[in-house]
């Protein structure tokens, strides 16, 4: 049974690094040269980034709701950093803040939904 672990706490976060390249990429136009950060990709990293960061004080969790903006592109070869951050709590859902960044321009930004589970 999966159980809410006494640590469970807002402000809880965890931030991770991705290089964008091979199945991380876009071309809006076909073009490699035009190849660009996919917006999967990205959420997919905002979703692992929230497993991160109450890993050890859940053992399981599903994401439920996805809702984030992809503002601005990142090139193929760069590297962007995603942080999710735990900013509220109730019962067995939780919900965290989520952001991409490259270097200083924010990439993408919104809010994902969790619920803990029983295995």
């Amino acid at each position: 049974m999966s159980e809410i672990q006494d640590g469970l706490e807002l402000g809880l976060s965890a931030t991770r690094t991705l290089v964008v390249e091979g199945s991380h990429l876009y071309s809006p136009t076909g073009k490699d040269e035009h190849s660009v950060l996919s917006s999967p990709a990205m959420i997919m990293e905002m979703e692992i980034a929230c497993v991160e960061a109450v890993q050890g004080v859940v053992e399981a969790s599903v994401g439920f709701h996805v809702d984030v903006k992809h503002i601005a592109p990142t090139p193929a070869g760069e590297s962007v950093e995603t942080t999710a951050t735990l900013i509220k709590i109730y019962g067995k859902k939780l919900r965290f803040k989520v952001e991409t960044k490259y270097g200083d321009t924010l990439v993408g930004i919104g809010t994902h939904r969790r619920a803990v589970i029983d295995l």
